[in-house]
């Protein structure tokens, strides 16, 4: 499935591919390390999608990850089973989530948290191409995983790197353009994109101070003189 190319381009590919599928909004794939710690992998490109994709002690990719099932919140509004998560998708404007496991046979390898912006229920269609989508993932990263895991193991350090200098990015930018975490990462994707340049190159020279952006509407920049156990499920799917 993906002996040749990037595995983490790979699965954000796939996300991406399960957005505009599934009519969601965003989608954040989180994958088990060696020692079964859950970590963001990949993701669809929305601003707030990375930190509520995060693993934390209680949310709805961790309840599917461990017992290997749909878990699933249709309206944000009136649940209780993770506060924190519920309080920060909330705050990130989204109404529903709902978590494939990544799952082969009895074993699971991850989780796929599909976000919407309207509270609604899955149709059974919907439900069924969400977890054929994030079984096609699983597939593709076992089999990468069987031909060179080390590589994997590489890659999926080298995501997490990406995610954390991405975040200095946005704060160092909040802070010189006055402007929000969420309007400095529009500006730093935005610069990225208009010059054809990876994400990931441009957060880590903005970081440090290699690339300095001069405006919060363009993006414009010029070279800088510095160089467990899961909760009950609740019905989720449409009939």
């Amino acid at each position: 499935m993906v002996t040749d190319v990037d595995a983490i381009d790979y699965l954000g590919a796939l996300a991406q591919l399960s957005v505009d599928l599934l009519d969601v909004a965003a989608n954040g794939v989180l994958l088990a390390d060696h020692r079964q710690a859950l970590r963001l992998a990949a993701s669809s490109e929305w601003p707030r999608v990375t930190e509520l994709s995060e693993p934390q002690n209680d949310s709805p990719g961790l309840d599917a990850f461990h017992g290997g099932s749909l878990v699933c919140s249709p309206d944000l509004a009136t649940e209780d089973r993770w506060p924190t998560f519920t309080a920060a998708a909330r705050a990130a404007g989204f109404g529903a989530v709902h978590a494939f496991p990544m799952r082969w046979h009895d074993r699971t390898i991850g989780a796929m948290n599909l976000f919407s912006v309207q509270p609604g229920k899955l149709d059974v269609e919907a439900a069924e191409l969400g977890q054929t989508l994030a079984d096609v993932a699983t597939i593709g990263v076992l089999n990468e995983r069987a031909r060179n895991s080390a590589v994997v193991i590489e890659q999926l350090e080298r995501a997490l790197q990406s995610r954390i200098t991405i975040e200095q990015a946005k704060g160092v930018l909040a802070e010189r353009l006055r402007v929000t975490v969420d309007d400095a990462f529009t500006v730093l994707r935005g610069y990225a994109r208009r010059n054809n340049l990876k994400l990931a190159g441009v957060a880590r020279a903005v970081a440090r101070g290699e690339l300095r952006v001069t405006s919060p509407d363009d993006g414009r920049a010029t070279p800088s003189a510095e160089s467990g156990q899961g909760h009950p499920l609740k019905p989720c799917v449409a009939e």
